[in-house]
Formats: C-alpha cells, structure tokens, sequence
C-alpha cells in the first residue's frame, strides 16, 4: 500500500507502479483529507518493485508505504467486510492517521495473540485518520493491543489505543451493527 499527500501525484505514482510490475489493485482512490491511497497484490517481487517505483515517482509526496510479504489471514476479509466475528471478553482498539500504518498494526496486533479482527476501518470520511478494533481474552487483547500500537508509534502514526474490559451488552451490539463491508473502499 502507498499512500501520498497529493491526489494528482497519488494517480500519476499508480499508473507508474502499475507500468512497472504486474499488480492487481484492491483499492485506488482519493480519501480524506485529500490524499490518494493505492492498495495492491502480486508476488512478493511484483509487489516490491511497484512499492519502489510508487514511492520514487510520488517523491515528497509519498505519506506512508507499507509492503506485507506474508500478510495475516483474517487481515484482508476483516478490510473487505466478510469477517463475522463475535465479541469474546474484550475489544482493543487501536487508532492510526495513516492508512499503511493501521494496516501494519493490525497484522501485527493479529500475530502477536489469540485475538480476531472485528473491524478495520479505512473508509473516507474519519479526517485523515484510520482504526481497527479487535476482540479475545483480555491477556491477549492487551498483548496485542500494545504490538500494534508499537508499530503505529515507531512509524510516527500513532493516535491513541484502548482496551475495553468486557463491554456492556449494549457496547457489543454496537460492535456488532458498526462491523459492516468496506467494499466501497476496495475495487470489485
């Protein structure tokens, strides 16, 4: 994922990354506040290839890049929407403002511990910011929870995590009802 500060520079660093090696694009558009984000899969050379000459045409304008070489499983259905998860003891959640460094996060948070994707929340709309939730026994939401933030704060996209300790009733329908398809934000 490349995600650049200026939405001219963003389609023009794309069609660059696309020229260079064979990708498929999952998600390539505008958000908020006027940044393009290119979301994208391939071989793992593919990938990287497109991740250098993304960055190298976006220049000054590059935010944040991130290359996953072996992503977590849930991290992808958790994006696009189809992961149904229910609420186990505790929710983590774990806020961002940049997109790669949720993504980066997130597959971290799901590596280090017993804990599943609820939400990963990329869509327009949240001010430059992004955020994913999670679920799972408080020991591992904590220890996952702090992994994740890790990796947000050592890229500089850190905002702020929390641990809700078994959330009212009412908090995970919530939970629940907000879980919904980010398909909009990924390409059919």
């Amino acid at each position: 994922m490349l995600e650049w500060t200026s939405i001219a520079q963003g389609l023009l660093a794309a069609d660059a990354l696309a020229k260079e090696a064979e990708v498929r694009f999952l998600a390539l558009r505008p958000v908020t506040p006027g940044r393009y984000v290119a979301l994208f899969t391939g071989t793992v050379e593919a990938v990287r290839r497109a991740i250098g000459r993304g960055a190298d045409v976006g220049g000054s304008f590059v935010m944040d890049s991130l290359f996953l070489a072996h992503p977590h499983a849930s991290l992808l259905p958790t994006v696009s929407g189809v992961a149904k998860v229910k609420i186990t003891a505790s929710v983590g959640i774990v806020e961002t403002t940049s997109l790669c460094s949720t993504l980066l996060a997130a597959d971290g948070a799901a590596k280090a511990a017993t804990v599943q994707l609820l939400e990963i929340r990329l869509a327009m709309g949240l001010g430059g910011k992004a955020f994913f939730t999670f679920t799972g026994e408080q020991s591992d939401v904590e220890s996952a929870l702090h992994v994740g933030a890790c990796l947000a704060r050592e890229r500089g996209q850190f905002v702020n995590a929390v641990v809700l300790p078994n959330p009212d009733a009412k908090m995970r329908d919530l939970f629940a009802e907000a879980t919904v398809p980010f398909s909009d934000f990924l390409i059919a």
